[in-house]
């Protein structure tokens, strides 16, 4: 994730040079990615003060190893340069900074407390990046900053300036919204087996409780509409049938599927 290290390694080079004009100072990289605005200039100040920029490959990478006892410099750094092409180039410093990427924390139990979607790069997922940038699909849970990536400054306060509107704008209605396409049981189908609390993901969003039905105390899975997303998870995982997504039923569901399947008499036939 370079979208902020580059940057800042560019940035504290020409901080390091003002205060300390004497050093000399080298940067070895693959690629580097000024990204944002206005950023590009600290690639060129760099080179106005006199960084040393070298490029190696990735499958060439430089080599750091001690100096000889007795040499000006503790260390030497090893490096094919791509910038004269392929020149072996060997470089005495006092000291190596290793600019690593951006990176998430450890954050499982979080993950699993709040029930959050996490992307590919292991960072918590919007729903859209454009049309809901600071929401994520469990509603009321609101990301911003570099918990959704790498972000500079800007991007961490403009974030956090959209989370606080959201989450303002939740707080002024007074009341919560949900939507009505939840799981319901039908306690008649329903044995109490348990396969659907097993697959849930959302805390509390059904569970087994103790009933009476028909003059019997039984076992039945039992939804609670406010924690339920609607997700099908329970639907799928009922031996009984006896789950069905308000608005979009098993049966209507296997209606659909037989008359994508029929031929165009048939659905003639079927709609007369």
């Amino acid at each position: 994730m370079a979208r902020v290290c580059c940057t800042s390694a560019l940035h504290i080079a020409g901080e390091v040079r003002d205060r300390f004009p004497g050093i000399n100072i080298y940067d070895l990289y693959e690629d580097i990615r000024t990204y944002g605005r206005g950023h590009e200039e600290y690639y060129q100040e760099s080179l106005d003060k006199m960084v040393r920029f070298l490029r190696f490959h990735g499958d060439d990478r430089p080599e750091v190893v001690a100096a000889p006892e007795g040499d000006t410099h503790p260390v030497l750094v090893k490096i094919r340069d791509q910038l004269t092409w392929g020149k072996e180039i060997e470089v005495p410093v006092d000291l190596v900074i290793l600019v690593v990427g951006f990176l998430p924390r450890p954050m499982d139990d979080l993950i699993e407390k709040l029930k959050i979607s996490v992307g590919t790069d292991r960072f918590l997922l919007e729903v859209h990046p454009k049309l809901r940038p600071v929401e994520t699909a469990v509603p009321g849970v609101i990301i911003a900053g570099s918990a959704q990536g790498p972000m500079n400054i800007q991007e961490t306060v403009a974030a956090a300036s959209a989370a606080a509107s959201k989450v303002s704008t939740l707080l002024a209605l007074g009341k919560v919204k949900l939507e009505p396409f939840v799981a319901t049981v039908n306690p008649d189908k329903c044995e109490g087996a348990g396969y659907c609390v097993e697959v849930c993901e959302y805390e509390d969003a059904i569970v087994l409780e103790k009933i009476t039905l028909n003059g019997h105390e039984v076992q039945r899975a039992v939804v609670t509409p406010a924690n339920c997303s609607g997700c099908g998870n329970c639907v799928s995982a009922c031996p009984n049938r006896a789950i069905d997504v308000q608005g979009w039923t098993l049966d209507q569901y296997e209606a659909m599927v037989e008359a994508i399947s029929l031929d165009l008499p048939q659905l003639m036939e079927l709609s007369a």
